[in-house]
């Protein structure tokens, strides 16, 4: 009995010390991901120059609306839709954990786009993650989506909430979205070790790390986030504007083919 009981607790012990040993080296590894980005990657206020500002305000709104009026009608209300989608001319964005992009504070109901839009983000998240590995090689890093579209009822509401929002908005038309520059979702390892208990552990820590390390790393990620949105916008495939009130850029997509 008392060999049994020695045994099991000796079990425990060592039980404990690999959960333990798992969990220090996974933060470990988390610690080693942001020094790679503090050491490699500019902060938005050393890479932002005042040009690079403008060239992201020289594409404006009466820009963005000739290209969705040419692409789309505006949608009136939310149940149209619906109607879109069935017509396949509206999509359902899906995200998860294998997705370079997220949504931030957007109702289910308006996360929808254009097919074509929706590819458009596909390929900005896509160049987003090419360009931070010109300088280092880094986990993916997701981009925080914080509109996508809005019915013109849906944009009368929200100017009465936010006053920086336009009476005509290319939102409508359901090839815009908004990239929410002050947030972003750094994806590390998935978890290791051979204990139920010590891998449930570090995916709770991967979850809650990832966003603690996109806040703490926002002004690097932002500054490459403009040199993502400069590229594509340089190369005809994107409008992006850089807004003045609110921590987002507008994006209008032109073009999402590779040509």
């Amino acid at each position: 009995m008392l060999f049994t009981l020695g045994t099991a607790a000796s079990g425990i012990f060592f039980a404990g010390k690999s959960i333990v040993s798992d969990v220090n080296g996974y933060l470990e590894n988390a610690y080693k991901v942001e020094r790679a980005f503090i050491e490699n990657f500019p902060t938005y206020e050393d890479y932002a120059t005042s040009g690079k500002e403008q060239t992201l305000r020289k594409f404006l709104l009466n820009d963005h609306l000739k290209i969705a009026s040419s692409k789309m009608k505006p949608l009136a209300s939310d149940e149209e839709i619906e109607l879109l989608v069935n017509e396949e001319k509206l999509v359902f964005v899906q995200v998860g954990k294998d997705v370079p992009f997220y949504f931030y504070n957007v109702p289910k109901k308006y996360r929808y786009m254009t097919p074509e839009t929706l590819k458009g983000l596909e390929m900005i998240a896509g160049r987003f993650q090419e360009v931070l590995k010109r300088k280092k090689d880094v986990p993916m890093v997701k981009i925080a989506v914080s509109s996508a579209v809005r019915p013109d009822s849906y944009q009368k509401k929200l100017r009465t909430k936010n006053q920086n929002a336009s009476f005509v908005s290319s939102h409508s038309y359901g090839v815009s979205f908004d990239i929410f520059y002050d947030d972003f979702f750094i994806k590390l390892a998935e978890p290791d070790g051979s204990l139920y208990i010590s891998r449930s552990i570090q995916d709770s820590l991967r979850r809650q790390l990832g966003f603690l390390l996109g806040d703490s790393l926002r002004r690097q990620l932002r500054a490459m986030l403009m040199e993502t949105l400069i590229e594509l916008q340089n190369e005809g495939k994107i409008y992006a504007i850089l807004e003045k009130r609110q921590k987002c850029y507008h994006v209008t997509v032109l073009s999402a083919g590779s040509d």
